[in-house]
């Protein structure tokens, strides 16, 4: 009995030996594997001019190297000599690389979102688009641009908006933030407004539809149209008659081109207030028109108002306006003080420079 249990236990070694010997080199190799992606991951995070970076890189290969019994086809591995491809500014390797372990890629959305890169940056540009859209990428795009937007970066947001609408060509709000982009490019206005106008006739939506017909006029305000941007804000103002935005863009364009219609104007601005408290351009048209009646006091009161109402207590654009008050005013300490707030608040770096430049003209005084 002893002898038969001595049997069975020097079988059970031999054959977790066997099993050993069989299962080190994939274990081996996905350890290699998982260092291969750590390595990348290091690298990414560092600045591409840096050394390090490079050696991050050469690192990752190295540790992929060294998974030579996973196939190159296999999904994982051809994966991350991809991304090490496109971290090394060789796209058409990267795609090459993930053409081969193409079936095992279909159900991957972050395999197929760096495909999509690797096609794009190799001017690939329908393919890339089939990837992202393969990878569910619209949203990315969508939230992207609106950081974007939300620093004034027009450049970024080009970009973004630009690959959103090839993911969905008839989707509304990438079409309008596409318009919008392009409407602070230099020369691009009448780009812009085809492209707006090609928004407006994608969607039913009465909300996103004021919206872009407020964009659309607000550009013709730069551009000087003023009748027919008066004619766009009213339009807007009948589809969304809870949208404050037309309002005060009428009110502005009105108090601009026509400044004996003051009192229709400052009634727009307390209709967009009724609706929207928030609305902080309202308050500082309001400031702007009791400043010039020689109201300083409800003009410095307006301001109040808005930053006790705004969405951001903090908000810059209502404390650079009160900032630029009190400079007319001569109150040179007040403004000095509140514009140092207004940056300490600011994001967007063009907004951010305007108003260094006030407060470099400030001190010189």
């Amino acid at each position: 009995m002893k002898a038969q249990r001595n049997v069975w236990m020097l079988l059970a070694i031999i054959a977790l030996l066997v099993l050993a010997i069989v299962a080190f080199p994939s274990l081996a190799s996905a350890g290699s594997l998982n260092l291969a992606h750590a390595g990348l991951a290091r690298a990414m995070s560092l600045p591409q001019d840096s050394p390090h970076r490079i050696a991050a890189l050469d690192q990752a290969q190295a540790h992929l190297a060294r998974a030579r019994d996973v196939p190159s086809t296999n999904p994982r591995v051809a994966l991350a000599q991809a991304r090490i491809w496109l971290a090394r500014a060789e796209p058409q390797r990267a795609a090459q690389a993930l053409r081969a372990a193409d079936a095992g890629l279909q159900n991957d959305f972050i395999a197929q979102f760096f495909w999509a890169q690797a096609e794009w940056q190799s001017s690939n540009v329908n393919a890339a688009y089939a990837h992202w859209r393969t990878a569910g990428a619209l949203t990315y795009f969508t939230q992207a641009l609106n950081r974007a937007r939300d620093r004034h970066q027009w450049d970024a947001m080009y970009a973004s908006a630009q690959i959103a609408v090839g993911i969905e060509p008839a989707n509304a709000e990438a079409r309008y933030a596409l318009g919008d982009a392009l409407s602070h490019q230099p020369g691009a206005t009448r780009v812009a407004l085809a492209e707006l106008a090609r928004a407006f006739d994608l969607t039913a939506d009465p909300e996103l539809r004021a919206t872009i017909l407020s964009r659309q006029g607000e550009v013709l305000v730069e551009q000087g149209e003023y009748r027919a941007a008066l004619e766009l804000f009213a339009r807007a103002m009948d589809l969304a008659p809870r949208d404050a935005r037309p309002r005060v863009d009428y009110a502005r364009a009105v108090l601009r081109f026509e400044p004996d219609a003051r009192a229709r104007a400052i009634d727009l601005l307390h209709q967009a207030l009724a609706v929207a408290p928030w609305y902080s351009l309202a308050y500082s048209t309001l400031a702007e028109i009791a400043e010039t009646q020689n109201d300083l006091a409800g003009a410095e009161e307006w301001y109040r108002k808005g930053l006790a109402h705004a969405s951001r207590r903090n908000n810059a654009d209502l404390l650079f306006g009160l900032a630029q008050f009190y400079a007319r005013q001569n109150r040179v300490d007040d403004a000095r003080a509140t514009m140092i707030l207004a940056m300490r608040y600011e994001t967007r770096g063009d907004v951010l420079l305007i108003i260094a430049r006030a407060l470099e003209g400030l001190n010189a005084r």
